[in-house]
């Protein structure tokens, strides 16, 4: 990946609001693999999802076994849109250097929309990609944050046809040998190569695919700050979907009893064909109740509960939010273990905290704002207080 003794620079994407969890499984995963700390960047272009590493020898490799992130860019360079006087700033592990091409050689062959194409193209033209010059097929990617005079489509048209021109390998978006990302953020473009050819969070095969389905990475959030660990020996989900939580919890943590419900039977049974065919089935106990209730169906304590309630975006003029949080707390607060935990997302930010500070049931230790799904609930940690 990078020359012996030199560090790697890889970009790490994942949901906004969980950039800190990503750098702490990073850092453990590397302490785990003996490999040297690694310096870590959160946001580092201004915009969440994002986290830059410089790691050594081998970081790559695990990047790729993280469970928090969507996508590994290893990176190779980062220009200014607009400023032709402003240089390229090319990351130490890059092997690119620029070639003078002399003449006409970065000119688009066909007019580009704006000045801002025109640079990529001449950007790409001249630096090159060094993974081409050993690939047959190649195709470019592209994610935009900000307002443009140009369109995603616009950069990948200039962008592959400036590494066309310059390495000669054939297009093909499908049966590619490298994926070439080339990001725009406001005003800068960062060129580097995708590691990860689907996402990493898309890790689950599921026959019961819901329209809002938990992406595992954002499972594995609320798995990690709810401080599950060895010492943790059961854990409820008593909204459970199609499973995500309970299969992320069954791949970290094989000691640990799970149990879930549902109040819809339909979704239930595809929650265990889910668990079923990932070989988790005799881990994991599943029955059909209503998470107002529970408390009458389970006949033990837990030490944590993870979950992902109704948001109420569908059904939101069908319940009454502080009612269901009022009998959601007192359940939990029945069902788990003194100073056991419950984790869960809600999109209705001052409803939990009201509630709980009505009842008095939980310590708040954690809430934090994260983007799924295009829209911004919270992830309550929230602490059983002792009797």
């Amino acid at each position: 990946m990078s020359p012996a003794g030199h560090s790697t620079h890889l970009l790490l994407t994942t949901n906004p609001g969980l950039e800190s969890i990503v750098a702490d499984e990073f850092r453990q995963r590397c302490a785990d693999a003996k490999l040297p700390a690694p310096q870590v960047e959160l946001r580092p272009f201004g915009f969440g999802g994002q986290v830059i590493v410089h790691t050594a020898d081998g970081g790559a490799e695990t990047a790729l076994q993280l469970r928090s992130i969507h996508h590994v860019l290893h990176l190779l360079y980062r220009f200014d849109l607009s400023d032709e006087s402003e240089a390229v700033e090319v990351f130490a592990d890059s092997a690119t250097a620029e070639e003078d091409i002399g003449g006409d050689g970065a000119t688009p062959p066909v007019t580009a929309p704006c000045p801002e194409v025109a640079r990529i193209y001449r950007v790409l033209r001249q630096r090159g990609v060094p993974e081409l010059d050993a690939a047959t097929t190649f195709r470019v990617t592209t994610k935009r944050s900000g307002t443009h005079p140009f369109t995603s489509m616009d950069v990948q048209r200039f962008a592959g046809g400036a590494l066309l021109a310059r390495h000669g390998c054939t297009v093909d978006l499908e049966n590619y040998d490298v994926d070439v990302r080339t990001d725009v953020i406001d005003r800068t473009c960062i060129v580097g190569i995708q590691l990860s050819r689907q996402p990493l969070s898309k890790r689950i095969s599921r026959s019961l695919r819901p329209v809002a389905a938990l992406k595992a990475n954002v499972a594995y959030a609320l798995l990690h700050l709810a401080g599950i660990s060895d010492e943790t020996t059961s854990l409820l989900d008593p909204f459970c979907g199609s499973g995500t939580i309970l299969l992320e919890a069954a791949d970290l943590h094989p000691h640990l009893r799970l149990f879930g419900s549902d109040y819809n039977a339909a979704t239930l049974a595809g929650t265990r064909s889910n668990i079923a065919n990932a070989g988790h089935d005799t881990r994991v106990a599943l029955c059909c109740c209503d998470a107002r209730r529970m408390a009458a169906v389970y006949g033990r304590c837990f030490d944590a509960i993870v979950t992902n309630p109704p948001f109420g975006i569908r059904h939101g003029h069908r319940i009454d939010f502080d009612s269901f949080y009022h009998r959601l707390l007192e359940q939990a607060a029945q069902l788990l273990r003194p100073r056991g935990r419950l984790a869960l997302l809600s999109w209705k930010r001052g409803v939990i905290d009201r509630v709980n500070r009505r009842q008095g049931l939980f310590r708040r230790l954690q809430a934090r704002v994260v983007e799924t799904g295009g829209i911004y609930p919270r992830i309550y940690i929230l602490e059983r207080n002792p009797e």
